[in-house]
């Protein structure tokens, strides 16, 4: 055996002993792998292995250096199970003509930052200068774009770090693409459109990220273009994704049913590393699913995301897809907010009325009775349903930022009620502008027991009573998509983890309602809140995304101005305190007894 062979049994034997954690598919590729070179020499068997040609791949990529991060400058030197996968993917020969490959595609899944897009930078690399296939059309491609370029930049940034190399093989490095002259060879990106491709004869294609593609366009193109040669080869790589509809998941499916031995396709050699059948809050998930854990992703950093999706349910879908590698349906509901989370949030004792006022000491107030600002946010999906209105306001604990959300609920009207409904709109805004200290109706222009309400955000497809703004209380519409929810859940979900958002501990419709937003991260990591059940409601929960919007304004909930006027307080040991800006100010010590009683 070569050193590079005994290297990759080593790994073999590591994964099917079970000293690495590996799930089933990890280990049918290697009894695959086992099993066909006991093969050779039979009449169903038209392969011979030649580890000598693999060998002359890994040396190549060996000539190459890491072009990022802490081995920047050193030797592209292979991990294990990457000299295994090229060992094996270079290694095996049609019998009739040796200088064929057998494998003529690569299905590797692995999860994020385990070096696939360096991996298949070099083999296209390889494909392109040290291949001998004249007018080798040699693309790189993606859902976007960027994706495309990701994977040619490094091919380009990996040439221009090793001139020698370059230099060598008589290639130029241009902005765009890269070609060897001598063999009219070519490397470039490509746009996610298939048509881009239409036409090429391709030698080599690298397709990433395939759970992503919209539709079959590219990834049929490309491989129609590597039909038309006979020693190509075409690589599609990626981590798992939550759209089953995709080609991604197709491959992902064709890779398992080729390593179960229900379908046979003796030309795809099919990897896959992910945490099926492991427990995905356990370390040997991480390693199942992350074969260069500890080598190009950082095992620690893996595990924090981890402990993160622990505690935040919505982002649990991309942590098991993108670093676990396991598919599951996006169109599944999936909860944004956990019960072990909401739980600190629900404060006993919590009433609006002890917020009405700021309080002296907190920030910039030194004088007492100064009006607290709220903001209001208000939702009714159907006249049908109840209607939520929350209150939301700001405070300080030991000088940090607390936010406390208030409601008031109105219920539809009954099936044989003729009277007018309490959710209705102008029922509705009487009752919550009856708290506004600026209520104007019936004769009444200030409210003394009233509330600073600042603003009100609501749905821009249901205006509210103009009777709002009349009475200053400005109202500020928002349309339902993700660009208005998700820095707010963002935000919102911020707070819960710090223990700084609060609402009343009985309000049971407020934190239902929460714990039914269903929201799963897009294409964009942005967030939308969606119903879990049909029937529960979350208006409650969009009330307070919309009234927590508004505090997310500039200034809309500051605490007032530092004023040059001072407050004195007398207190009843006798003392004498001054207001100021950083608070009260002791300005006279408590009256001794003699001073308060005499003699």
């Amino acid at each position: 055996m070569t050193p590079y062979e005994i290297t990759a049994k080593a790994w073999e034997d590591e994964i099917l002993s079970g000293a690495r954690p590996a799930c089933i598919w990890t280990r049918r590729a290697i009894e695959r792998q086992r099993a066909d070179l006991l093969r050779q020499g039979q009449a169903d068997f038209p392969y011979v292995w030649q580890p000598d040609d693999g060998e002359t791949v890994i040396d190549f990529i060996a000539c190459t250096t890491h072009i990022k991060g802490e081995h920047a400058g050193q030797p592209f030197i292979l991990s294990p199970w990457q000299t295994w996968l090229i060992l094996t993917l270079f290694s095996w020969k049609r019998t009739d003509n040796t200088k064929l490959r057998r494998y003529r595609r690569l299905l590797l899944e692995c999860g994020k930052s385990s070096g696939k897009t360096a991996l298949s930078s070099a083999i296209l690399l390889y494909l392109l200068a040290a291949d001998g296939e004249g007018g080798a059309e040699i693309v790189t491609a993606a859902r976007a774009s960027s994706q495309a370029r990701l994977c040619f930049d490094f091919c380009r940034d990996t040439l221009r770090a090793n001139p020698k190399l370059t230099a060598a093989f008589g290639l130029r490095v241009l902005q765009h693409s890269i070609v060897q002259p001598s063999s009219a060879s070519t490397l470039l990106p490509v746009s996610a459109q298939g048509k881009s491709l239409a036409g090429k004869i391709l030698h080599g294609a690298a397709v990433d990220e395939l759970w992503s593609h919209r539709s079959r366009e590219v990834y049929e193109e490309m491989s129609h273009g590597c039909d038309k040669r006979n020693n190509s080869l075409l690589i599609s790589l990626g981590h798992a994704g939550e759209n089953i509809t995709s080609v991604g998941y197709e491959l992902h499916v064709t890779s398992t049913k080729i390593l179960s031995g229900e379908l046979t396709d003796e030309k795809t050699l099919s990897v896959i590393f992910s945490a099926e059948g492991y427990d995905w809050k356990s370390d040997d998930a991480i390693l199942a699913a992350n074969p260069n854990a500890g080598v190009s992703s950082y095992l620690e950093t893996i595990k924090e995301a981890r402990d993160r999706a622990v505690a935040i349910p919505a982002l649990q879908p991309v942590f098991k897809s993108h670093m676990l590698v396991l598919w599951e349906d996006g169109n599944q509901v999936k909860q944004w907010i956990s019960k072990d989370v909401l739980a600190p949030c629900r404060q006993p004792g919590l009433r609006m009325e002890d917020f009405r006022f700021w309080s002296v000491g907190e920030p910039g107030v030194v004088q007492p009775d100064q009006l607290r600002p709220f903001v209001v946010g208000i939702e009714r999906s159907s006249h049908q349903e109840r209607a939520a209105v929350i209150y939301a306001t700001k405070g300080y604990v030991a000088g940090v930022e607390h936010f406390y959300l208030f409601s008031n609920y109105f219920e539809p009207a009954a099936p044989d009620s003729t009277a007018p409904a309490a959710n209705d709109d102008e029922p509705m805004a009487d009752s919550v502008l009856a708290l506004a200290r600026t209520h104007i109706g019936y004769g009444v222009t200030l409210n003394e027991d009233g509330y600073n309400f600042k603003a009100l955000a609501h749905d821009a497809w249901c205006a509210p009573s103009a009777k709002f703004e009349k009475c200053g209380v400005a109202p500020v519409p928002f349309t339902k998509t993700a660009r208005t929810f998700s820095p707010v859940m963002d935000w919102l979900m911020s707070l819960a983890l710090a223990g700084r958002l609060h609402f009343v501990d009985d309000d049971e419709i407020l934190a239902t309602a929460l714990l039914s937003i269903h929201a799963h991260r897009d294409l964009n990591s942005n967030l939308f809140p969606r119903r879990a059940n049909p029937d529960r409601p979350i208006d409650a929960a969009i009330s307070v995304l919309y009234a927590l919007r508004l505090a997310q304004a500039p200034g809309m909930l500051a605490s007032p101005e530092v004023s040059d006027v001072k407050a004195i307080f007398l207190m009843e040991d006798g003392s004498v305190s001054e207001s100021g800006p950083n608070g009260l100010v002791q300005t006279h010590e408590p009256l001794t007894a003699k001073e308060q009683y005499g003699s």
